[in-house]
């Protein structure tokens, strides 16, 4: 992974396809239990169509943000960071742009080269043929999913945690090729049925 794409990755990160294929644990492979913490989840995620809420992110090197996030599936999220980072990071549905405008850099990369695609996909199914079930782990309200795009194996992984006393998605982590790891923690997330068009645009000032 390039440098610009790690950027990228893990700036949309403070924001999920199930093949078999390649080493790792086939959804075959899944216990009854494990089968039923899945299914769980994805009724959870079949309901999460468009939403909002804050979000705070841990970088891999420690560094902390937070935000706002807007996500309406199928494809389409925002981040807003606070000041005084104030960075920008859109998925439109076909690309990630990331716009900082502190140092003007502009990035852009298509959304199917990362994992985030998993997220974003129209249905965010956990029983595509395209996503690979690496994990899933039991926590004291919920359970811990990790998830790998069976199409690109080596663009990393993504990890969805599930619970509280109002079941919904708590966290995610984005690992790049590289290990490097992004953990975003929702603070807040709210159904909303009016979010614009125009939050789904190019951030970079035309």
């Amino acid at each position: 992974m390039s440098l610009t794409r790690r950027n990228i990755l893990a700036g949309a990160a403070a924001f999920t396809a199930l093949g078999l294929a390649g080493p790792g644990l086939a959804q075959t492979n899944l216990t009854p239990e494990q089968r039923r913490l899945v299914a769980r989840a994805q009724a959870y995620m079949a309901t999460m169509r468009s939403v909002r809420g804050r979000f705070s992110e841990t970088g891999p090197r420690g560094q902390r943000a937070s935000g706002a996030f807007y996500l309406r599936r199928p494809g389409r999220m925002r981040f807003e960071y606070d000041a005084p980072s104030r960075l920008v990071v859109v998925a439109d549905g076909t690309f990630i742009h990331r716009w900082d405008p502190r140092l003007e850099v502009y990035q852009q990369l298509p959304t199917n080269q990362t994992p985030l695609s998993l997220l974003l996909d129209n249905d965010a199914s956990l029983s595509s043929r395209y996503i690979r079930i690496e994990t899933v782990t039991p926590t004291a309200d919920g359970c811990q999913i990790t998830l790998r795009d069976a199409r690109r194996p080596r663009e990393g992984s993504l990890t969805l945690v599930f619970g509280g006393s109002s079941y919904r998605l708590r966290e995610w982590t984005v690992r790049d090729a590289q290990g490097a790891a992004t953990r975003v923690q929702l603070a807040t997330i709210t159904p909303v049925s009016n979010l614009a068009d125009s939050l789904f645009r190019n951030p970079r000032p035309s």
